[in-house]
């Protein structure tokens, strides 16, 4: 059932409990493809960690978010990598979308 697999986000290695968002989808062939993310502001470096654990196995990423000095010229790589973020979030997107018109 549903209980048997979830999330755990940590920031900094603190378990995290606001603006989770989870999403999960039906595939054809039975298996349940899961999504899971945060919205969080941050002022200094900050790690991230996402567990989902489940009975099968469990599964860890990692992500560290570095705060650069905006004097520095660190704000137009910042720029290039947040539209690089946004078109993948976007792919991901049209993906689902394309899912939900072949069920």
């Amino acid at each position: 059932g549903p209980g048997d697999s979830y999330f755990v986000w940590k920031k900094n290695g603190q378990k995290m409990k606001a603006c989770i968002t989870e999403q999960s989808h039906m595939l054809f062939d039975g298996r349940v493809h899961v999504l899971s993310w945060v919205k969080d502001s941050v002022s200094e470096n900050t790690e991230y960690k996402c567990s989902f654990i489940s009975k099968v196995g469990n599964l860890t990423s990692e992500v560290l978010i570095t705060v650069e000095d905006k004097d520095s010229a660190g704000q137009d790589g910042w720029t290039k990598e947040f539209n690089t973020w946004r078109s993948a979030i976007s792919e991901h997107d049209k993906l689902m979308q394309n899912w939900r018109k072949t069920w």
